[in-house]
């Protein structure tokens, strides 16, 4: 039978009117690796600083190997041989100086002699300490240089170099590295077979089970139970631990397996990077994780047995129907590219809905909803840029073969205008060189919507582009009773293309909307500056007041020869074509969407020029 280092008989400890620990009795022997569990406030921590001479209780006895103490000081724990190691390593201790190297740290305080001796000697004798216990740290390395988990080996290693009967770790194992805690369970095995008694103050389940003999559970200042941890199952373990679920059954009789795996795995469950609901089977939310929260805009504190529609809103009945019918399917369902309205946003999204089985039994479902907006957005755009490829293609060879008989057509008209008299004849000729002027342009439309290679380019700050553009439409717009309204970024935003280019694409949007705005309205124009994808982006925001776009995807306005305008005789739907050809050979973006109650944005991406790595000035 083990010796029996510790007994706390009867200890009270009180932090003003509150209970911190209540009638405490409490043991510990040598070679014994106990666990005190409980959730933040229980007391364990508490418990734990008066064995280390931290708190002196109020009342109660303290036995340490058979001798009796009404209290200890932080200077008797430690001559009783009473080490603990925090959660967070202090750097304001003097053996801890973030200037200090791991050598220098390790026989500061630590009872040597020869701190002060040959530094070649002191750091022999840490890399000989290290390699002992299996640890590879270069002795010259900083304290600043290490990271937490290794700070905390650090520490652990600088109590034990001191020989205690008592190591406490205070919620230290759920800080190391999977490498450092299987470091540190390799030093601490043999250690315990000496006699070394080890304190775990955890709330790691799965830790307590690798590392501890026996276990105690603490609740508001109480010890529940202490027992060998090979008698407690996780499930009843967690059940005394934690006092939600707990309180939840006081609510409602529940599935008691599914909550295990719930509390069990909360700590993942509502730190995972997608937008996560767990539901039982009669479709109450039991859990929303912290990015569905974020993404719902969710405010209230808990949404536990809760509806579906609490989560998703009025305005996406439809998808809880389509949730719904999943889970009575009892099966996995995935559901693609679902439109979605989030705090009046539209988004698409990739919902996945699977059923969650204790055996054969279903006792919940996971909903995993993927919003997939971006990806969808760059898809079309994809899908576009290979429509107006190929027919890029075609306009070049058509625009080549038709500019050959229209030249011939040209020179013929002008012979017969110049040689033959007669004023029908000459305003005939007229009107069909008109018509033949008309079809020129749209060839020479074609020629521009299929070359992509970027005309001769130079610097262009942006701001400055749209300002001398108004200045040129002012007028025209004042006539038309259209507003302008521009609000330039305060940074400079400077990109690399052709200018004309550029003002091109610009007045092509002013054209459209004094078009699509024929009694008057506004336009407003915002730039700025923003870091996206790895790159910095110069940003135009392009809307107007106007009917908008009457097709259900807008951007079916970039294709060649598309209108949704009518009786417009100088419209050959090719300028937003031309547009998005300049904006995309410069490797930007233009997309376009309706606005609510009317009128449509353009907004357009530009790489800002960049010298040397650097954004210019």
């Amino acid at each position: 039978m083990s010796e029996r280092l510790l007994d706390l008989i009867d200890i009270n400890l009180n932090y003003g009117k509150t209970a911190a620990l209540k009638h405490i009795n409490f043991r510990l022997s040598a070679s014994e690796s106990h666990a005190i569990v409980g959730e933040r406030g229980s007391g364990k921590s508490s418990l734990a600083k008066i064995i280390c001479g931290q708190e002196q209780p109020d009342s109660g006895v303290i036995h340490f190997h058979q001798q009796r103490y009404r209290a200890l000081t932080i200077k008797k724990a430690h001559s009783l041989g009473i080490e603990m190691v925090y959660q967070q390593v202090d750097l304001n201790e003097v053996s801890f100086n973030p200037h200090f190297t791991v050598a220098d740290s390790l026989f500061f305080r630590s009872g040597k002699t020869f701190f002060w001796e040959n530094k070649r000697r002191r750091y022999a004798l840490v890399a000989a300490l290290l390699k002992q216990y299996g640890v590879s740290i270069d002795p010259g390395t900083f304290i600043h240089d290490l990271s937490v988990s290794q700070q905390l080996l650090l520490d652990i290693l600088k109590r034990i170099n001191r020989r205690p009967r008592i190591l406490i770790l205070d919620e230290v194992l759920n800080k190391l590295s999977p490498g450092i805690l299987k470091t540190v369970s390799a030093i601490l095995k043999p250690l315990k077979t000496d006699g070394m008694a080890i304190l775990y103050l955890s709330s790691r389940i799965d830790d307590i089970y690798e590392f501890a003999d026996t276990v105690s559970v603490m609740r508001n200042g109480e010890i529940l139970l202490t027992d060998y941890i090979k008698n407690i199952g996780k499930f009843n373990l967690i059940r005394m631990t934690y006092t939600q679920i707990s309180r939840e059954e006081n609510i409602e009789k529940f599935n008691q397996e599914f909550y295990q795996f719930l509390r069990y795995n909360e700590a993942i469950l509502r730190n995972l990077p997608v937008n996560l609901i767990v539901t039982d089977t009669q479709q109450r939310v039991k859990m929303v994780n912290e990015s569905c929260k974020n993404y719902f805009r969710l405010h209230k504190p808990s949404y536990f047995n809760r509806s579906l529609q609490d989560v998703f809103g009025p305005e996406n009945q439809d998808v809880q129907q389509l949730i719904s019918q999943s889970m009575a399917s009892e099966q996995e369902r995935t559901f693609y590219q679902i439109p979605m309205t989030i705090a009046t946003s539209r988004t698409v999204n990739n919902i996945k809905s699977f059923p969650i089985f204790e055996g054969k039994n279903p006792i919940g479902h996971f909903i995993i909803i993927e919003d997939i907006s971006e990806y969808d957005r760059l898809q079309e755009q994809v899908m576009l840029s290979e429509k107006l490829a190929s027919v890029g293609l075609l306009a070049a060879g058509v625009a080549h073969e038709i500019n050959n008989p229209l030249e011939i057509i040209y020179n013929y008209l002008s012979y017969i205008k110049y040689n033959f008299k007669g004023k029908e004849l000459h305003s005939v000729i007229d009107n069909v060189h008109e018509e033949i002027s008309d079809i020129a342009t749209i060839v020479s439309n074609l020629h521009s919507f299929s070359d992509k290679q970027p005309q001769m380019s130079g610097e262009l700050l942006i701001n400055d582009v749209i300002h001398k553009i108004l200045k040129l439409i002012k007028h025209h717009a004042n006539r038309k009773a259209i507003g302008i309204n521009f609000t330039p970024c305060e940074e400079e935003l400077m990109i690399q293309a052709n200018k004309n280019e550029i003002k091109q694409v610009l007045l092509n949007l002013f054209k459209n909307s004094f078009e699509a705005m024929p009694s008057g309205g506004e336009i407003t124009i915002t730039t700025e500056g923003l870091h996206e994808n790895g790159r910095n982006v110069a940003r135009i925001s392009f809307q107007d007041s106007g009917l908008g776009i009457d097709d259900d995807n807008p951007n079916n306005i970039f294709l060649p020869f598309y209108s949704t305008k009518q009786g417009s005789k100088q419209n050959f739907g090719l300028g937003l074509s031309v547009s998005y050809g300049i904006i995309t050979k410069y490797h930007g973006t233009i997309v376009v969407s309706n606005l609510e109650g009317s009128g449509c944005r353009f907004q357009i991406d530009l790489p800002q020029y960049e010298a040397n790595g650097e954004k210019e000035p």
